[in-house]
């Protein structure tokens, strides 16, 4: 399952961040995305999946992908307005350098506040959901992006929730990752990918899809 939107606000500075990115064109814009397909699964329009995975992919290209300079859009955006930005919104565009995509266990959930084992990363964080919650329950995992937005950590624009049948084949494959090294956003991207997959082929029994990288069946 895919949980997808935010707030107006955060959508406001994507917007902008997007708008300077395809200044000159979308040819950049559509390798990203090539690439992005490569990484996580290939998503089209009219799928039921596609706005909140188009979501999740504009996220990835404006605040993790390093075009020719080795910089992100976001980082080439603070740099060209560092001089006309206002302080606030140099600060937030700031904190949008250092967002973190991991996955995520629920541990304790108190209103719209969640406490959260980063199952790739190691830790714990107190984090506001403000997303549909569409019966999140304590335990569940999910794949998604951490943001400091207006002084508070925060669950980013799409989620991607993983079954409640599969829980135990995502930890087991997160921990074997995570001895060998693996780096978190490829852990990610796989798990995304398998979640796609189990998506698109609803008949296919999740064991066979939720397998290690090296493993993978489909």
């Amino acid at each position: 399952m895919i949980i997808g939107s935010m707030d107006v606000s955060y959508e406001d500075y994507i917007e902008r961040l997007q708008q300077y990115a395809t200044r000159e064109g979308l040819s950049d814009l559509r390798l990203a995305r090539e690439e992005f397909h490569r990484l996580t699964g290939e998503f089209e329009e009219g799928e039921p999946w596609f706005e909140t995975r188009m979501r999740m992919f504009l996220d990835w290209y404006l605040l993790d992908r390093r075009g020719h300079a080795d910089i992100t859009p976001v980082e080439s955006f603070i740099e060209t307005n560092r001089n006309t930005l206002d302080d606030a919104d140099r600060k937030q565009f700031e904190h949008l350098t250092v967002t973190l995509r991991s996955v995520f266990k629920i541990v304790r959930m108190r209103g719209d506040s969640l406490l959260l084992d980063d199952l790739a990363g190691g830790g714990q964080w107190l984090a506001r959901w403000i997303l549909p919650t569409v019966g999140i329950k304590k335990n569940d995992i999910l794949n998604s992006r951490m943001v400091l937005f207006d002084g508070t950590v925060t669950i980013g624009r799409g989620a991607v929730l993983h079954p409640r049948e599969a829980l135990e084949s995502v930890e087991r494959i997160v921990a074997r990752a995570y001895r060998e090294e693996m780096p978190a956003r490829q852990i990610v991207d796989h798990l995304d990918k398998m979640r796609l997959k189990l998506d698109r082929y609803s008949n296919v029994k999740i064991r066979h899809v939720y397998q290690y990288p090296d493993d993978a069946l489909l």
